[in-house]
Order: C-alpha cells, then structure tokens, then sequence
C-alpha cells in the first residue's frame, strides 16, 4: 500500500504531503486546482514518461516521493531478485527531476530504472482512469483478464511455447518445399564445408596464435642483438683475435706475467660468450621459422572467419547450417517425412494443451458472468446483461479462442462490444462493476480511481461510491472525484487548494475534520456551505454511514 506521498517544488506545489491509511480516501478541489497532478505524481514515481515540464517555476528541482509498505508476494520477490533486502518494513521510491528534464529513480536510496520501477508498480498499484475504460474495450485485454481470473496464465505460456515449437517446424517445413537445388548449388556448398573443415579450426587458436606471433616478434629483435655479439666477438681483428694478439705480446715479459694469464683467461671467455651467442641465435632462428609458419596460418584463419561471419563461433554455425542444406538436398525426401511426422505431433501437443485452455476459460465463463451483472445491477445498471462471446479461431500463440466481452444494457437489445453498447455513464459503471470482480485475482493492494465517475450523478454516483468503499474493506482505494454522492463515502478527505499570491501561484492539500469535510460536500453540490447545505450533507453522510 502507499502509505505515504510527498511532493516538492512539483508544478503548483512549493510542497504537499498526504498520508494514506488503508482505506478510502477521496482527493477533491475545483477545477485546475491540481488534483490529477497527485494522480500524475503516483505515475511519474511508478516509472512512467514525464510531461512537460514539472519542476515548479524558480526551483532547480523537484522531488517526488512515495512510501510503500505490506507489499505483494510478488513485488518482494522482484526485489529479492534485484538485490534489495526485503525484510525492511517500508520501501521509498523517490524521483528527483532537474529543471533541464533530467530525472533519476530510485529505491531505499538505491538507483534503478524506469523500466524496472513499472514493472515493479505494476504489481502494486492499478490506476483506473477514463483511458483505462477505453482500453478495457480491447479484447486483447479482455483476454488477458479472463486468464489472470481463471488461473490460466501458466498454462497459457505452456501453449504460446507449443506454438512456438509447431510454428518452427511449419517453417522449416515451408522452406523445404520451397526450396530447389541444382548441381552446380550443391558443389558450391559442399566446397565452402570442405573449406572449413579442411582448416581444422579449434576455438581459442587464433587468439593463441595472435600472442604467439607477438612473443616471436619481440625475439626477431633479440636476434639481431644476438647476431651482432657473435660478429664483433668473432670477426677477422675483432675481440677475439685482438685478445690473443694481446696475450701473446705480454706473456714473455716477466714484469706482468700475471697480467698476461688475466688477458689469456679473457680470451677463453670472449670464446665461451660467443658459442653461447651463437647456439642462442640458432635457437632463434629456428623460433624465426616458425614465426613465419604462424603468421600463414592467422592469415588463413582470418580470411576464412571473415568470409563466415567474423568469428570461430560464426563460422561454426555456417559449418553447421551448409552441412543442413547438404543434407536437405541429399535426403530431401528422408526430411521432408520426418518433419511432417513433428508437425503433426506438434501440432497434436499444441491442440492438447490450448483445449485444455479453452475448456477451463470457458468453466468460469458463467461464474464471471454472474458477478459482473450483480456488480452493474448494484450501480443501478438493473438490466444489464453480460456475456463472454467466444469463437474458435486458427491457432495462436494464445490459444483457440477468440474471446470478447459483449453487453446489453437494456432489455430487447442485442449484445455488443462493450465500447458500442453503453453511453460514458453506463460504460464507466461497467467498467467499475469489471474491476471490482477481477481486482481479486490480480493480487495489487491499491487501487486509484481518477475521475472515473464521469457523465454520472445522484443516486447512480451514490452506487459508484458505495461499490469503491465496498473495495476498500479489502484493498487501499484512493479516488479522484468532483461529484459529492462520492466523495461522501470517503474515510479519509483531502481536499487540494489553489492561492495566487504576489504574482505566485500555489496549491496545497489538507485532511479535512468531519465539519470541513461536509462543508466541502456542501460546496461541491450547491456551491455554498450554507446551513441547510452542510445539514444535507450531514444527512446523506449518516445515511450511508448507516443506512
């Protein structure tokens, strides 16, 4: 339930707070004085696309803030599996809007996503407003309501994956019989399989390859290193040969004899160096050879995964789909039966699973019936007649049922689609009468209704009131209203205010006392909270209070 909402520097509001209790709770006010943006602001915080701009004129922000609580199984496990701690006992989801559009959403102080803010609400909140009605008249939505009422809505997705799986095959089934071969097509095909094969591909190898080419280039230059400490070592007067010349001039002077066997021992070292250089060079240079041979076969490699997608996977899955089409021409016949064979038990799984479907939409047609006309005859819709009209339509993805609610409202009538057989009035009473039966089975703990008791009035918007507090004994309604036999029925008042002052124009909201809440009824059925208007109120207050 919301238990709380706030508002700051939010269009005309420099700051408005409501705190709900779970019951019924009206919001009135005259016309512009700001009612809907409350209803607007649940929205906008439930993830919906802003309108315009709605941070409130000299403010750089605003912020908007809903407290939840009790919430649906459902709801906690969607969070659970996003990462919040479900044993907290309340959940604020706050949304703050920069003056330039720019807004962030948020959860216990955690950012989240549009997208995953209204799949969460969804689950939570339902607001019914005139639109709603309109789309209530999509049988689409109509369908979708029968299978959340009749518990189908597993079994439905078991159908839509059997359709899926027969759908495939009727392709696969289609394209075969479609499809003509020449000779020329099947050796084209077959060489681009032997191509692949014959390259004996392994998932990882050109990436190895790419490293080892990478390691074997920064040897090429250790090589030339190698290759010039062997020649200024070795060559013709080079270090060698000047160290022997050396020894053999100092060895016959006794004054530095000793000096002599340093230079002698020097020349064995130069020696030992340079056939150590050289066996490091031929090592090299057999590493070098090799380098060359890599480099080939990541050339290769590449020219053959760019042909096929640009990867090993992709190629594979080429290898795959050309070793299909080769064996689609060489036993086209051989496949050709064994698909009709899985159509046909596709298709039989697929019938098993959407008659069972049909058969338990169709149990608790009558049920449904039943309730929705008890429903419209409380709200003085005494001749309404409802019915759930069914074809059996080609298979679907939903089943085999084309489904519509259809309506009679007076006697003689025919049926028809809900959108063609009722005036504004009628159709906003039977959509009430629509919500109040399948409220139950969607398991969402608040409903708000904005304005839906358009085109009705007296004892009629008497009975729309009765049925929305009807509803709160067993969820949180919040409901928009300018018709007084409505609000009537409220637990909780609140009434939304314009001021203009200083060439600045304000709204508040504030939870009317018993006095200020018939003063406001007043006002809202006669214009004036004179006595005798307030006395009538008190009247009708005490009449539905207790009959």
């Amino acid at each position: 339930m919301i238990e709380q909402l706030t508002v700051k520097n939010y269009i005309l509001f420099e700051k408005g707070q409501i705190d709900f209790r779970k019951n019924m709770s009206v919001i009135t006010g005259e016309t512009g004085a700001g009612k809907s943006l409350l209803i607007d602001a649940i929205g906008y915080l439930s993830g919906d696309r802003l309108q315009g701009n709605v941070v409130r004129h000299g403010a750089d922000k605003a912020i908007l803030q809903m407290v939840l609580s009790e919430l649906p199984e459902q709801a906690l496990d969607l969070l659970e599996e996003n990462g919040f701690d479900t044993d907290e006992d309340e959940f604020i989801i706050t949304r703050t809007i920069q003056s330039t559009g720019k807004s962030r959403l948020s959860i216990n102080g955690q950012a989240v996503t549009n997208a995953f803010i209204k799949k969460l609400m969804a689950l939570i909140v339902d607001v019914h407003s005139q639109m709603d009605t309109i789309t209530l008249n999509d049988p689409v939505v109509q369908l979708d309501l029968l299978d959340q009422y009749a518990n189908t809505l597993t079994l439905r997705e078991k159908v839509k994956e059997a359709y899926k799986a027969w759908s495939k095959i009727s392709s696969e089934l289609k394209k075969l019989q479609n499809e003509t071969f020449s000779d020329e097509e099947l050796e084209f095909t077959t060489a681009q399989l032997n191509e692949i094969d014959a390259a004996n591909l392994k998932e990882g190898e050109l990436e190895e390859l790419s490293e080892k080419i990478k390691d074997a280039s920064h040897a090429q230059r250790d090589l030339d290193a190698l290759s010039s400490g062997v020649y200024l070592l070795g060559r013709d007067g080079g270090v060698q040969d000047q160290l022997a010349e050396c020894w053999k001039t100092l060895k016959n002077s006794g004054a530095v004899s000793d000096l002599a066997e340093r230079v002698h021992s020097l020349y064995y070292e130069a020696m030992d160096i340079r056939e150590l250089l050289q066996e490091k060079k031929e090592t090299l240079q057999n590493g070098a050879e090799q380098l060359d041979a890599m480099q080939e076969r990541e050339y290769e490699l590449k020219k053959l995964y760019r042909r096929n997608g640009g990867s090993y996977q992709s190629t594979m899955e080429k290898r795959e789909r050309l070793q299909e089409k080769i064996d689609r021409i060489l036993h086209r016949q051989d496949l050709f039966d064994k698909l009709e064979k899985e159509k046909k038990q596709a298709l039989k799984a697929y019938m098993a699973l959407a008659k069972e479907l049909s058969d338990k939409r169709m149990v608790v047609r009558d049920e449904l019936k039943a309730k929705v006309e008890a429903n419209a005859h409380d709200l003085m819709l005494e001749h309404a007649v409802f019915e759930i009209v069914r074809k059996e339509k080609a298979p679907s993805d939903d089943g085999i049922d084309e489904l519509e609610f259809m309506v009679s409202m007076n006697p003689g009538q025919d049926l028809s689609p809900l959108k063609t057989s009722a005036s504004g009035g009628e159709l906003s009473r039977l959509m009430l009468a629509l919500k109040v039966v399948f409220q139950a089975s969607n398991g969402i703990g608040t409903l708000v209704f904005d304005e839906i008791d358009t085109g009705v009035s007296g004892k009629v918007a008497l009975a729309m009131g009765s049925k929305m507090h009807d509803l709160s004994q067993n969820y949180q309604v919040l409901a928009i209203t300018h018709l007084p036999s409505v609000a009537v029925w409220a637990d909780d008042h609140y009434r939304v205010s314009k001021h203009a002052e200083n060439n600045s124009t304000s709204t508040t909201i504030e939870l009317l006392d018993e006095e200020q809440h018939l003063q406001e009824l007043a006002i809202m059925a006669s214009g004036s909270a004179g006595d005798k208007a307030v006395e009538s109120m008190r009247e009708m207050a005490a009449k539905v209070r207790h009959g």
